[in-house]
């Protein structure tokens, strides 16, 4: 079987099933199912060659890759669209051989609604004309999913110009009523930061962000939520408390107070996302949802963090919500092992 039937093969198993990644490495092509790794050769495990035939055909659909992987340290991130299905290709290196890791991106972004985000938030996110919004979560919890469909809904419903900075661009979106200009990080700009910076003199309304990592791209964020823009951006963190302290601690310590001041002036919405397994097939997110209030303002000014807990619990009124709460108001749909898991953590 050539290469090339062989990714036919794993394409056509994440066409029939819900699978969020594909590893391609030494003598396995394996898939996370519903979070699970589970192997896809049926005959048994493939020769080190044959797997390294697979990723030398990924090579071939972004030939940049390959002089980016030459060293001994070398690493690529790609976007690259086999037998009808784009993916999120990583390349890398390990035990001194290249492997692959893939995330398979749906063809459009989806509807809020049909992924779970309340009428009310949707609406509020949609409605924002200014300040920031943050999407957090682990890795693969669908922070890039739920920002595409914010980006989607603008997109349907107001003659935006938005611009976006992704590494490397997922989605792919068509002009509706919005203009959509999506850069990539290492091809059309050489950092979030500067894509940022840039992005000021475009005259966007909306700047999206695909991840907040470091000192530069929080400052070049809020200096663009603080000149008038929504900036929308993503960050790793396990819960909205977290979300908020991860940001002011990414900024430089000598800046922390101007920091956590525009943060709290600016932040309209901050949502924190799980993905969970379902009683049956599939997975489910449960989010936690903080908006801004003169409440919640007042205690990321005052450094009491800790007290929006006690806010999403009382401010359901705006469409706010804590994570045990979001967990039981899904919970007759999760795995009874997931939600006992979870159940315990705040």
């Amino acid at each position: 079987m050539t290469a090339v039937e062989r990714w036919k093969k794993v394409v056509e198993f994440v066409r029939s099933n819900q699978v969020s990644d594909i590893s391609v490495f030494q003598s396995n092509v394996t898939a996370r199912l519903e979070g699970r790794v589970v192997h896809l050769s049926e005959e048994g495990a493939l020769s080190r060659s044959e797997v390294q035939e697979l990723i030398a055909e990924l090579i071939k659909l972004y030939p940049a890759a390959g002089p980016e992987v030459s060293g001994s340290f070398g690493s690529a991130d790609f976007t690259a669209e086999i037998d009808g299905i784009r993916f999120r290709v990583n390349l890398g290196r390990a035990q001194g051989e290249l492997f692959a890791s893939l995330r398979p991106l749906p063809a459009q972004a989806p509807d809020l609604l049909e992924i779970g985000i309340s009428k009310r938030i949707a609406s509020f996110a949609v409605a924002l004309t200014d300040g920031l919004v943050l999407i957090s979560g682990p890795t693969g919890s669908g922070k890039t999913t739920t920002i595409a469909g914010i980006i989607e809904a603008i997109n349907v419903s107001r003659p935006a110009k938005v611009v976006t900075i992704e590494d490397p661009v997922e989605f792919l979106f068509r002009t509706n009523q919005a203009e959509i200009i999506q850069r990539e990080v290492g091809r059309d700009v050489p950092s979030y930061a500067e894509g940022l910076r840039q992005a000021l003199r475009q005259n966007p309304d909306v700047i999206v962000v695909g991840e907040i990592r470091d000192a530069d791209s929080v400052l070049a964020a809020l200096q663009a939520a603080e000149t008038g823009h929504l900036v929308i951006g993503s960050l790793h963190a396990s819960s909205v408390v977290d979300t908020v302290r991860r940001l002011i601690l990414l900024a430089p310590e000598r800046m922390a107070a101007e920091v956590r001041y525009v943060f709290g002036r600016t932040m309209r919405l901050v949502m924190n996302q799980r993905l969970l397994r379902r009683k049956t097939a599939g997975r489910i997110a449960v989010r936690e949802i903080c908006v801004h209030a003169p409440n919640t303002e007042a205690v990321i000014l005052s450094g009491n963090e800790r007290e929006l807990e006690n806010y999403m619990l009382a401010g359901r009124e705006v469409g706010m919500v804590d994570f045990q709460t979001a967990l039981k108001q899904v919970q007759a749909q999760l795995d009874p092992a997931e939600f006992r898991t979870y159940a315990s953590i705040r």
